[in-house]
């Protein structure tokens, strides 16, 4: 059993690794195929809708999984499920009006509208689908599909630039939109015919619904909070700086954001629903000091597997432009790792249902990181901004861990 277990807990590892490696490997590759404010462009438009995947989900899953890990009746359980989705397809439908006029007024943007839509939807749909799969331990399922769906077409954009072929923007995006679909229609035929029986006597309780979005809500605001801070740097250096200087700031903080990636994938996805399963149980403290020896271990893994990749990496690049901000790396490095270590005491807030307290440590980390990274990015440029993200970090650690440590006393 022993044996059984370690082979699957590999292979699930070997498919999260393999698709973070191929999204790596595409960075990599588009970094080094397109012109420095070409890579520009087509790192804001993905971090857009990276951003757009966690405003289109209202983080109701910090909710929904929570609720539905704890229910037991099976058909409540299809009824709570289909209820979130339904959910989902009311904001993608506002989502697509509103987008079509506000995101439409991005030049970078405007050439791949509807592209970067759909995107938007079918990765907050795929994420979702696979948060579910986790959390009914089909854990080999949702690895099986992530990797198919993030392999197939990575693999073909890197057989086009290892065969000289034209390779643009629109072309990745629709290979990007195809494998999501593919994956959808896929989890969502399987799900209706094994579980039809309970769908046809779907019962839908609205004031689940409205109970969610309200303590979803809490979640939804640490969330954008928490995401303005990795992600807001990017569109402040593009502001002030141009295109090619956020092509490379956007280069190496795709490289940092390997950790968060990495530690989702070792740690948070496999430790965290045992965590909210054992919260009313004596093992409790144990499972908490083993959920922090994860995070110090595989921080400090993918951090020495950045550092070590980095210089082979721009070597083989071979642009003076990225090689001249190396520096920037060490920076980037050092404040992801602390916003990963902190998650010990912000998944030790949200397991006890602390949802206020979580809410104020990202917050005012939020808008202080904001106030830092404008006027440090103004006075002293690319470099101004990489401090800026470590002093948010450090500020953010503080945060959870003083709202954290405060939970003795309540």
């Amino acid at each position: 059993m022993f044996k059984t277990s370690l082979f699957f807990k590999l292979l699930n590892v070997f498919l999260r690794i393999g698709g973070i490696g191929t999204k790596f490997l595409i960075i990599t590759l588009m970094s080094k195929y397109f012109d420095v404010d070409v890579f520009g462009n087509y790192g804001l438009i993905t971090s857009i809708i990276t951003l757009l995947i966690f405003i289109l989900g209202l983080d109701f899953y910090n909710f929904s999984v929570r609720d539905i890990l704890k229910t037991n009746d099976k058909q409540e359980i299809v009824n709570k499920v289909i209820l979130t989705f339904i959910l989902y397809i009311v904001v993608y439908l506002l989502f697509i009006i509103l987008g079509y006029f506000i995101l439409g007024n991005l030049s970078y943007i405007k050439p791949y509208l509807f592209l970067v839509l759909f995107l938007a939807i079918t990765e907050h749909l795929s994420q979702e689908i696979y948060r579910l799969l986790i959390g009914f331990k089909k854990v080999l399922l949702a690895n099986i599909i992530l990797f198919f769906r993030t392999v197939s077409w990575s693999a073909i954009i890197t057989f086009y630039y290892y065969n000289n072929s034209l390779i643009t923007i629109e072309k990745i995006f629709n290979l990007w939109l195809i494998a999501n679909v593919l994956t959808i229609v896929y989890v969502l035929v399987f799900s209706i015919g094994k579980n039809y029986d309970s769908i046809l006597k779907l019962n839908l309780d609205f004031f689940w619904l409205k109970k969610g979005l309200k303590i979803s809500s809490v979640f939804f605001i640490a969330t954008i909070s928490l995401k303005s801070m990795e992600y807001a740097n990017r569109f402040i250096v593009d502001f002030f700086m141009g295109e090619k200087l956020a092509g490379i700031f956007l280069f190496y903080s795709n490289i940092s954001i390997l950790i968060t990636v990495y530690v989702n994938t070792i740690v948070i996805s496999f430790e965290l629903p045992e965590l909210i399963k054992s919260i009313r149980l004596p093992n409790i403290d144990l499972l908490l000091k083993k959920f922090k020896k994860s995070l110090i271990i595989h921080v400090f893994i993918s951090s020495l597997f950045i550092l070590l990749i980095i210089k082979p990496l721009l070597l083989w690049q071979n642009k003076v432009e990225f090689e001249n901000y190396l520096p920037l790396i060490y920076f980037l490095i050092i404040g992801a790792g602390l916003m990963n270590y902190s998650l010990l005491y912000h998944f030790k807030l949200y397991i006890y249902h602390k949802d206020k307290a979580l809410l104020k440590s990202m917050v005012i980390s939020a808008v202080l990181s904001l106030l830092l990274t404008i006027s440090l990015t103004y006075f002293y440029g690319i470099y101004g901004t990489a401090t800026a993200f470590v002093i948010s970090s450090i500020i953010l650690f503080y945060m959870r861990y003083y709202e954290a440590k405060k939970m003795k006393y309540d």
